[in-house]
């Protein structure tokens, strides 16, 4: 499944994070409060770039916002805020199974490896301190692009890997897209992508990848 060269991206909401119900609708409630509207669409899916900033732009271009960088920042702002306050009440925010011990094996072992989230960099650090995880080498965000391919490039980049490929890890749909889009080698993590990507994995306690990991980490 995974080669000892491999560069390793990881997804942060729902591959790593068992955040992805809050985190929605907080980011909603945001941008509500911000605008005082609420007449967008939430499928996601349909939108060109499912990241914070892309999904936000692109909200303020079909409700016709001219120079809407301010708005933005404003809602970026506003959803940190929220998260705090969920998270600071003592609300649930739990790494997905194995995902803490996944971590530590890869860092024990030297391995470099990276996430490239759609979210904006400040909340997923945060959802990842409070769910008890180390940071990776590098964190890639919607702070560094609007486009997921663009983020995980960017990651890339950072993690200085010679070849432009790795092996990331998602959970929804337009990660697989993305994915795809880069010619990267992809492994779906969790119940949302079951019987729709190649390679697939409940999460990091399933026995393909802790047997994958014994070959990355030299483990076992």
């Amino acid at each position: 499944m995974i080669s000892s060269s491999d560069t390793l991206i990881f997804d942060l909401d729902g591959t790593l994070v068992q955040s992805v119900e809050f985190d929605d609708a907080l980011y909603q409630e945001a941008i509500v409060e911000v605008i005082g509207r609420r007449d967008f669409d939430t499928r996601w899916e349909s939108y060109p770039n499912v990241t914070d900033a892309g999904l936000l732009t692109e909200i303020l271009t079909r409700l016709g916002v001219t120079d809407a960088q301010q708005i933005i920042n404003d809602v970026r702002g506003a959803f940190y805020s929220k998260i705090r306050t969920y998270l600071e009440s003592g609300a649930d925010c739990h790494p997905m199974p194995g995902a803490k011990e996944a971590i530590l094996a890869l860092q024990s072992a030297g391995r470099r490896f990276g996430i490239a989230t759609g979210g904006w960099g400040d909340t997923a650090r945060m959802k990842l301190e409070y769910a008890g995880l180390d940071p990776p080498d590098v964190l890639a965000s919607s702070d560094d692009a609007i486009s997921r391919t663009a983020i995980m490039q960017h990651c890339l980049r950072q993690l200085n890997v010679d070849d432009g490929s790795a092996v990331y890890f998602g959970d929804a749909p337009w990660d697989v897209k993305a994915t795809a889009a880069l010619g990267w080698r992809f492994i779906g993590v969790g119940a949302q992508l079951q019987d729709s990507c190649d390679v697939w994995i409940s999460d990091f306690s399933d026995p393909r990848w802790l047997e994958a990991q014994q070959n990355l980490t030299g483990s076992g």
